[in-house]
């Protein structure tokens, strides 16, 4: 390096004399023509001698100026960034490359000298690797010291057991450090943390969401019962590691110098090498962290859930709903990423040209992990998904329901009652929720040796004696806390035996809501839908028919046409039940009597009958790629939902179609229940259950480290629309709305089990 003390002319610059009456100074991306006859002459001096700017003033004569102007000139060739007296420690070259990107070189030369680096390696790092980025540090001017100012930590796996001590020391040390892996197809860098700042996500974070998306890795360990990792091939090439190297300097550069970066705090870069994008991940601080959070904040009662009263906004697609989809979509985006996210992806998938019919998948369901090849097979192609009559309303469902699924995933930290149901007062047995009859139970081995789904699977029966843990659940109705099991409110239990559990994985009347009474209410209208699905299905009872024709909506009459114009069906049923909340079922088939009738059906819900009837069909939109898309053919490998389509007709299946009775209009046959609030309508579920002997219960599955709002809304005896066939509503409520003359037999409920 090279120090020098004189005036001098940039390095990002060259001087052109063109004229003796112009002068052009060049950089690498621009140039300026200068006329001053006084600047060009102090510039032909300042590039031609070593001179300070004391002995430009002392000589002011020789430029035919007074010195007033000879300052001013001066002054305005320092500021234009043409000129500098400062030192340089760079060779011209260096200083020419930082000059153009905005740096000031004795600024950052004194950062340099300041502020220094040391690598700690983490795995099986090549020598070579590691030599190559300690001299491409040096060679950019960063200086290695043993009492650093930041730590890069260089690994061959993110999820390396020893970053764990590492982590540890960083946060008691309060010392800045980086993660980097320049080895892979895709290097990664970042994050970087800052344990002085609060919002600083630490590594334990960052390996609480690695390992969502490392199925594989789970189910290893648990087969191979270790703590070890499995085994992957290292994958390296010196052009990934020229690549990721330089990208870790540039970034770590910008930020000692800015004292600031947005992409390295709480990020992880990801460099695709094939291609040389970029992608940045956000890595969300947890404020549960074991590590560099409080635990206490999970592990605590929870407090009685308080209803309010809040604004909805008056155009509320999909439903009541305090903030818009755009909105919410922006507010959570933040937690999409395949690397770092509890949500993969969004995507769009099969979509329709010319009709307003949106789709979008966001990835695997991550309540549904396993540690056995048992459970794992019985949902690989588990996906979470949204829908919607706008694009961004189908991006946000796809996201809140994604959310959702790692809402209800078992945390680990919680608080729990340890006890039996027979010792627990207030404790609420797991089959008033579940509903399993008896012979289900009896059967159990033979029910699941046939099962291809999770959720046909019956669990074994309840151990009133052993004791358990139990989650607090608030009940609404009664304004108290009453206790389930903590295996039936989580998904992913812990298990010695994932084939003999008490309670399997269950979503229903789980929901995202902007705030925990809009989660409620949505939760408790996906109960109130699937229990009357499930009394409609399985008792195989004809209802009346809606008039699309009296919706008023814009959205119908679209729709009405479009599934016309493809030649299906659209028809929807009332199969509402005691409780009197709207619930409908949307159904279609083929038209074509050559054709087979491919029925589909969906389901919707809502205090609003109107809100109800556009939900069902936007429902019935999204299965409707599976037998109409461009490849032919359906797009399902569900074998149950293969024969029904290729089997399932309407003559045979007389409750499909409605009862041969006038058609009921939906703005003159369903009168306003409520007040259209969100608060007014959780009352009134509320109230219309208890009518009914049924409790509300919550609890709030809200993540610390998510924020966005979820509940689980449990309500004992409304029956799921899986097939659960205990005595009560399924048998009960078709005789009390004289729909049958007396309860079916188990032996004679529809035998099929509803599958979508």
């Amino acid at each position: 390096m090279q120090t020098n003390t004189y005036y001098r002319i940039k390095e990002k610059y060259t001087k052109i004399n063109a004229t003796d009456q112009f002068t052009i100074i060049s950089s690498e991306r621009d140039s300026v023509v200068l006329q001053s006859p006084l600047a060009i002459q102090l510039l032909d001096v300042i590039s031609t001698s070593k001179i300070t700017k004391d002995e430009i003033l002392e000589q002011y004569q020789y430029y035919s100026h007074n010195l007033s102007e000879v300052l001013i000139t001066l002054h305005q060739l320092e500021a234009e960034g043409y000129i500098t007296q400062q030192k340089s420690l760079f060779t011209k070259e260096q200083s020419a490359y930082w000059q153009e990107l905005g740096y000031d070189v004795t600024t950052l030369a004194n950062i340099f000298t300041d502020k220094t680096f040391a690598i700690q390696t983490v795995g099986d790092i090549n020598t070579n690797e590691l030599q190559s980025l300690t001299k491409l540090l040096s060679d950019t001017g960063l200086q290695n010291s043993n009492d650093p100012y930041i730590t890069i930590v260089l690994t061959t796996d993110y999820l390396h057991p020893d970053l764990e001590h590492i982590n540890r020391k960083m946060i008691d040390d309060a010392t800045p450090w980086i993660l980097v892996k320049i080895n892979g197809t895709t290097p990664y860098i970042g994050p970087l943390m800052l344990p002085k700042k609060e919002d600083t996500a630490c590594w334990k974070c960052l390996q609480h969401r690695l390992l969502l998306h490392d199925q594989e890795n789970k189910l290893y360990q648990a087969l191979a019962k270790t703590d070890q990792n499995i085994s992957r091939p290292l994958v390296s090439h010196p052009l990934a590691q020229q690549m990721a190297s330089s990208i870790l300097i540039s970034e770590i550069v910008a930020w000692l110098y800015h004292d600031d970066s947005k992409t390295l705090y709480n990020q992880l870069i990801a460099i695709h090498t094939n291609t040389g994008e970029r992608t940045q991940h956000t890595v969300v601080k947890r404020p549960q962290c074991k590590a560099c959070g409080d635990t206490l904040i999970v592990k605590q009662h929870p407090s009685p859930i308080q209803l309010q009263p809040q604004q909805i906004i008056t155009d509320h697609p999909g439903g009541y709903r305090t903030i818009s989809p755009e909105e919410t979509l922006e507010r959570y985006k933040h937690h999409v990423s395949d690397i770092t996210g509890i949500v993969p992806y969004l995507k769009a998938y099969h979509p329709f040209k010319n009709v307003p019919i949106y789709n979008f998948g966001s990835g695997k369901n991550l309540a549904l992990q396993s540690s056995s090849l048992f459970w794992l097979n019985l949902h690989l192609r588990s996906a979470n998904g949204g829908k919607g009559k706008t694009a961004i309303q189908a991006q946000t469902g796809a996201l809140c329901e994604a959310i959702e699924r790692y809402s209800i995933m078992y945390h680990e930290e919680t608080y729990i009652v340890t006890a039996s149901y027979q010792d627990l007062e207030k404790a609420i047995h797991p089959n008033t929720c579940m509903l399993y009859s008896d012979t289900q139970y009896q059967n159990r081995d033979q029910i699941n040796a046939k099962s291809t789904k999770f959720y046909s699977l019956v669990p074994i029966s309840f151990d009133t004696e052993k004791i358990m843990n139990w989650t607090p659940v608030y009940n609404l109705t009664q304004q108290e806390f009453k206790y389930l099991p903590s295996c039936y409110c989580y998904a992913q239990y812990p298990a010695e035996d994932e084939k003999r559990l008490y309670a399997y994985p269950d979503s229903n009347g789980c929901a995202a809501g902007n705030t925990i009474e809009e989660a409620i209410l949505q939760g408790f209208l996906e109960l109130v839908e699937r229990d009357a699905a499930a009394i409609w299905w399985y008792n195989r009872i004809q209802y009346e028919g809606v008039d699309l024709n009296t919706s008023q909506n814009p959205y119908i009459d679209q729709m009405i046409s479009y599934y016309k114009s493809i030649g299906r069906s659209l028809y929807v049923l009332d199969i509402s039940t005691d409780l009197n909340i709207p619930v409908f079922v949307a159904l279609s088939h083929n038209l074509d009597p050559n054709k087979k009738d491919n029925v589909l059906y969906a389901f919707g819900a809502h205090v609003d009958a109107n809100i109800a009837l556009e939900r069902a069909v936007i429902e019935l939109n999204q299965l409707l790629p599976v037998t109409i898309n461009e490849k032919g053919g359906y797009l399902t490998k569900d074998q149950v939902f293969i024969d029904w389509l290729d089997t399932a007709t309407l003559d045979n299946n007389p409750y499909l179609v409605p009862e041969s009775k006038s058609l009921k209009n939906i703005q003159t046959d369903y009168p306003q229940l409520c007040q259209p609030t969100i608060y007014d309508s959780v009352q009134f579920c509320i109230k219309t259950a208890a009518q009914q002997g049924l409790d509300t219960l919550v609890i709030d599955l809200t993540q610390p480290d998510v924020q966005l709002p979820v509940a689980k809304v449990i309500v004992p005896g409304l029956r799921h629309f899986w097939r659960r066939t205990a005595p009560g509503r399924l048998y009960d409520v078709p005789v009390q709305m004289g729909k049958l003359k007396k309860p079916y037999t188990e032996e004679q409920l529809n035998p099929l089990s509803i599958f979508i």
